[in-house]
């Protein structure tokens, strides 16, 4: 959406900020469909269950990646009878929608890792190991990941769009945190 100043101009930073926005949403939405499919992969070949794990979880980051590029397309449109003063609020929505999203896969993750470290020290399950493979993809997604923070913060800072400062974040919550669920273990139980 291109904005008119009062001198019945175009603004051209409205057209910058909605371009580089939408820049920032198609990255991350084509990194997550590369990582989703590598991931899931790589964890069933390399029997790595965390890594299996974590390319759903990549998929369900494609999912809402989906919603905010929609969510940014329609806070583009023009304002009309209904919406004197435009659809940018939509923004803010959608910022509040990927928090939600980051906040119950946040939740889900460490549900599992709790449930998991408990069937492990209770001696329910052992530690298969994994493949050296999985190492190496998780090291990838999360040097990936880390640089996404980075770029798409930039772009959240300039164009000071909530949902890109919302996916800048997402880029870095919980890719550290689950990082070490990804190094080869030993092929004994907790309890040795």
């Amino acid at each position: 959406m291109l904005s008119i100043v009062r001198d019945n101009t175009i603004n051209p930073m409205t057209h910058e900020r909605d371009r580089k926005s939408l820049w920032a949403i198609n990255l991350g939405l084509g990194v997550n469909i590369l990582l989703a499919g590598l991931k899931t992969t790589f964890g069933v070949l390399g029997h790595s269950p965390a890594l299996l794990a974590e390319g759903i979880n990549s998929t369900s980051d494609v999912a809402y990646y989906i919603v905010a590029s929609v969510f940014m397309r329609l806070a583009n449109k023009p304002a009309d009878n209904e919406h004197p003063y435009g659809h940018r609020q939509l923004e803010s929505i959608a910022s509040v929608v990927v928090g939600a999203f980051v906040v119950a896969t946040a939740i889900a993750v460490f549900w599992d890792a709790v449930d998991k470290i408990w069937d492990l020290v209770d001696g329910k399950a052992t530690s298969q190991g994994a493949a050296d493979i999985a190492l190496w993809i998780a090291l990838a997604t999360v040097t990936i990941k880390i640089c996404l923070f980075f770029y798409v913060r930039k772009l959240g800072k300039e164009t000071h769009n909530p949902i890109v400062d919302a996916l800048a974040y997402d880029h870095y919550l919980l890719r550290l945190g689950g990082f070490p669920r990804y190094l080869p273990r030993p092929k004994w139980t907790a309890l040795g």
